[in-house]
């Protein structure tokens, strides 16, 4: 994690506008994420609880890297998620209909849009989910419903049916026929101060006749300042849960919540939790505080970030007296903590094992590295809004 979280000033350094964000929220805000919670702790009697030598340490750390690996391979592996990837890069039969709009000066949808792209991935060097890809088209349903079919000479299009929108096209590129059918359809709007906003739409991937995917997507407004969402997908033995919570109706706060959930034959394997709060104090400074868990097979890591944006992300402060990072197993054991190194002009992160040993957190574990900066990241992404 090169300087404040991998160059924060790049990612997070717009927090400074947050003010200009808490007001564009409450004037033009939409669907989208982010969660809830600050976890629950395993029940365990304390005096069971320990900390783990190096040893022991190490064996968690080798067990949590081993579950990102299998996991990951065995997601790849699925219809669902290698179709949803397909067509993601797949020539998009929406291209025209999707521009029209942006077109039309339809600002909020576009903001909405664009806030929910932001969040709605799953960061990973390998695996790619673009949920985001399909839920945009709650944005243009209307003008796409009717069924979209792929021939030698490009989308062909008929208007029927009327009140869902069919999308077939060829899996893999060399097959004959077009055996997978995307269907959009059960969605749902309401007017919200005033503006009709999108607020669902379920997603179906069908291939052969048989369903590989499904995606349910479902919002719900108090007013344009707060608002919820959840986000429910299942392909093969996979399923995955979002719910996110954003209010931005206090005075001169902002504050985010979202519990994500990875299942496999309905066990959790992975999840994040986080609470993110940011109180404006003038236009360049706001308090932020953010507490999460990370879960990651046998390990759970724990985060807590309290401090001002002009400390935090100025540079000039040494960023240990605002991060609180901590590595358990799920039981409760502690595996280590996380630190911040100066190395020349970069802070990166290290782990430090309970003895006090301490190592390049990319060396001794890359892949459970890569998603804390990920959900770190992701976090404080969440709080500023930026673009």
């Amino acid at each position: 994690m090169a300087c404040d979280l991998k160059h924060h000033a790049r990612n997070c350094v717009s927090m400074l506008n947050l003010k200009s964000y808490v007001m564009n929220t409450r004037k033009i805000l939409s669907s989208t994420l982010l969660v809830v919670g600050v976890l629950g702790f395993v029940a365990c009697d304390k005096d069971e609880l320990k900390n783990l030598t190096k040893e022991e340490a190490q064996t968690q750390i080798s067990a949590g890297e081993q579950e990102l690996i299998n996991k990951s391979n065995e997601i790849m592996a699925t219809d669902g998620y290698k179709i949803q990837n397909y067509f993601y890069n797949f020539n998009s039969p929406f291209l025209v209909k999707s521009n029209s709009v942006k077109g039309v000066g339809n600002y909020k949808k576009q903001e909405i849009m664009d806030f929910a792209n932001r969040h709605l991935k799953i960061r990973n060097s390998e695996i790619e989910f673009h949920f985001e890809h399909f839920i945009n088209v709650m944005y243009f349903y209307n003008q796409a419903k009717g069924t979209h079919t792929w021939t030698q000479n490009g989308w062909s299009y008929q208007n029927s049916p009327s009140d869902k929108v069919v999308v077939k096209f060829p899996y893999p590129s060399n097959s004959t026929s077009n055996n997978v059918t995307i269907t959009y359809y059960d969605y749902t709007s309401a007017v919200v101060d005033g503006q009709t906003i999108p607020t669902g739409i379920k997603v179906k991937i069908e291939k052969n006749g048989n369903q590989v995917f499904l995606l349910t997507y479902l919002v719900s407004f108090t007013n344009l300042s707060k608002y919820s969402n959840t986000l429910n997908v299942s392909f093969g033995s996979f399923s995955i849960l979002e719910e996110v919570n954003i209010d931005a109706s206090p005075n001169n706060k902002l504050v985010v919540a979202r519990k994500f959930v990875f299942r496999m034959n309905s066990k959790v394997f992975y999840s994040e939790n986080f609470t993110a709060s940011a109180t404006y104090l003038s236009d360049r400074s706001a308090n932020l505080l953010i507490n999460g868990t990370q879960v990651m097979g046998p390990l759970e890591f724990r985060m807590k970030v309290e401090g001002n944006t002009v400390q935090l992300f100025g540079g000039q402060s040494d960023p240990n007296q605002f991060y609180n990072l901590s590595l358990y197993t799920t039981r409760g054991d502690k595996v280590g903590e996380f630190i911040l190194v100066k190395e020349v002009d970069t802070w990166e992160l290290y782990f430090k094992f309970n003895n006090g040993e301490q190592v390049k957190a990319e060396t001794l574990l890359p892949n459970v590295t890569e998603k804390i900066y990920s959900f770190m990241l992701g976090s404080m992404w969440s709080i500023n809004g930026a673009k």
